[in-house]
């Protein structure tokens, strides 16, 4: 089961970021429907302030981050520093908890240049 919460209009999404949020939305949507094994994933875009955020939490099997990370497999993790370069690239800060058992959590951070 997928649950969104948009409380955003489109047009407060700059233009350049929303292609950069339908990609990591993509990304993280694809690692859950692969890896997660979730049975619920809550989606999540809103005004924080001066602030836009994106989250993604799944309920899924998590993961170790460090050992993902230091694989040299084709398990490297690939999808999810992807989904930080985009967010910094565009100027935003990005963040991923996971535990083993107890799901997941991205979240992408920009600043709101449409509300000033």
């Amino acid at each position: 089961m997928s649950i969104k919460q948009i409380s955003i209009q489109e047009g407060n999404v700059p233009v350049p970021l929303k292609t950069t949020i339908y990609r990591i939305l993509q990304e993280a949507m694809n690692n859950v429907a692969i890896h997660g094994k979730a049975s619920t994933v809550h989606v999540t875009l809103q005004n924080q302030g001066e602030m836009i955020e994106l989250s993604i939490r799944d309920d899924g099997q998590g993961f170790d981050l460090d050992e993902v990370f230091a694989n040299t497999g084709s398990h490297r993790g690939f999808g999810l520093a992807s989904m930080r370069e985009r967010a910094e690239s565009t100027g935003g800060c990005y963040s991923i908890t996971s535990h083993t058992g107890n799901g997941t959590c991205i979240s992408a951070f920009w600043p709101n240049c449409a509300s000033h």
